[in-house]
């Protein structure tokens, strides 16, 4: 059996370096990255670590481009909210479009399977993982490309929120038993309360994230 290999360019490849090392830790957010740095690292030529830049700077993980480099974004609490506020939105209308679409048992069927993985995660990495795809299930079925794209463009920013706020096993016993009583009104046709439930639940991820960062 062949296996199949996916080519990936040079900025590709340094792409995928920096974004891993932003969302571990091993880059500090608010710290400061250059082009010169990078090409000397990376032992490359000013055009790969540009087309690595402009990507970050699109996916929201670095801000403030210049000539020189730019700047890894940095989580204060009102950018938190704000990120927060826009992501509770979209999910909520995902969700009430699955609903409207008539696709509710096949994401049903999606946010057991997801969090059955939270409720057995036994590491940070498959907890995240698994809250991801919980969540992504709305997007999935809500039938609108455009909502499933944004979603898809802010995840990044979404992870390292998540981060944030869900620090504990504690937070993360509680974050599943809410995901559990959006599953509960979700598939029992009680869309307005899964709704709710949905938007409290992001709400409560920001109290933990200003809790942490007083």
């Amino acid at each position: 059996m062949k296996n199949t290999l996916v080519k990936m360019t040079l900025s590709e490849q340094i792409y995928n370096i920096l974004k891993n090392e932003i969302m571990s830790g091993t880059i500090p957010l608010g710290s400061k990255i250059t082009n010169r740095e990078l090409q000397e690292r990376f032992l490359v030529s000013s055009t790969p670590v540009r087309d690595t830049i402009n990507k970050l700077y699109q996916d929201g993980l670095v801000k403030e481009v210049t000539k020189t480099g730019a700047q890894v974004i940095n989580f204060d609490y009102g950018y938190a909210e704000e990120i927060n506020e826009f992501i509770a939105a979209i999910s909520c209308v995902a969700l009430t479009m699955t609903a409207a679409r008539g696709a509710d048992k096949e994401v049903t069927k999606h946010l057991k399977e997801y969090l059955k993985k939270q409720s057995i995660a036994t590491d940070d990495d498959a907890y995240f993982e698994a809250d991801f795809h919980f969540h992504k299930s709305f997007f999935d079925f809500c039938g609108n490309q455009f909502l499933k794209e944004t979603y898809k463009r802010y995840n990044l920013i979404r992870f390292l929120l998540i981060k944030f706020a869900i620090r504990t096993a504690e937070d993360r016993s509680c974050s599943t038993k809410q995901h559990k009583d959006i599953v509960d009104a979700y598939s029992s046709g009680n869309f307005d309360l899964a709704s709710k439930l949905l938007e409290q639940h992001y709400i409560h991820g920001l109290s933990l994230i200003k809790g942490y960062n007083p």
